[in-house]
């Protein structure tokens, strides 16, 4: 048991017992506690008074804090907003349970990204009955029908999100340069134009894409 002598038995069974003997007696595993890895997406979420941020900084995803991660978060986001869901966290990976809210009867829970992105990408999310005392199958195509008439394809909102490639790549470079200079902080505060949501999520999600591969290309290319 980590924390705890080391001793050897003679085969399975024997490490069993006594194993079984140690928790009888108390003891528990003890091993030193990592010390806290604070991403920016932490610092963000701890600092008090930083109002401009309340819309979107939930959903600074739980990952390294890089442009292509805030691609594929932005990308989720926008196909969630599709289905009819609405993520109360950030991004976690696609295979990490993702905190989400279902917009055609209210449950809250958590579902993985890589079965709503279907298998091998395939755009059909899993299961078709979404979860658990959802409303009936047959009711779910009016349902995203109704709910697709609120995404917009130009952004109205009153801070301007990325929706074209020029604004993307600006984001882009204001990111890199905060990040280059150490400032975690302010690097942050520039993701606003990729995260809040906005009606023109699904068009955000198409210019941050082709932003990214022209920066992927453009290095590839040593320019």
């Amino acid at each position: 048991m980590p924390g705890h002598p080391v001793q050897r038995a003679a085969d399975r069974d024997q490490a069993a017992a006594h194993l079984v003997t140690l928790m009888d007696q108390g003891k528990r595993p003890t091993v030193p506690a990592q010390a806290p890895v604070h991403s920016p997406a932490d610092r963000l979420r701890a600092t008090v008074g930083v109002r401009a941020t309340r819309t979107y900084a939930y959903l600074l995803p739980d990952l390294r804090f890089t442009i292509p991660n805030l691609v594929r978060s932005a990308e989720a986001m926008s196909r969630l907003a599709q289905l009819g869901w609405t993520p109360l966290a950030g991004y976690p990976g696609a295979d990490q349970p993702w905190l989400m809210e279902c917009r055609l009867c209210g449950w809250k829970g958590h579902r993985f990204w890589s079965h709503l992105r279907g298998r091998n990408g395939n755009g059909i999310p899993r299961p078709a009955n979404r979860h658990p005392g959802c409303i009936p199958v047959k009711e779910h195509p009016l349902a995203l029908i109704n709910l697709a008439a609120e995404r917009e394809y130009e952004c109205a909102c009153e801070f301007q999100h990325a929706t074209s490639v020029e604004q993307a790549q600006d984001i882009f470079r204001s990111i890199e340069s905060a990040v280059n200079a150490g400032a975690a902080m302010r690097a942050t505060l520039y993701t606003r134009g990729i995260l809040e949501p906005c009606p023109a999520s699904s068009r955000r999600a198409l210019v941050l894409r082709a932003a990214l591969d022209r920066r992927i290309n453009r290095r590839k290319n040593g320019k």
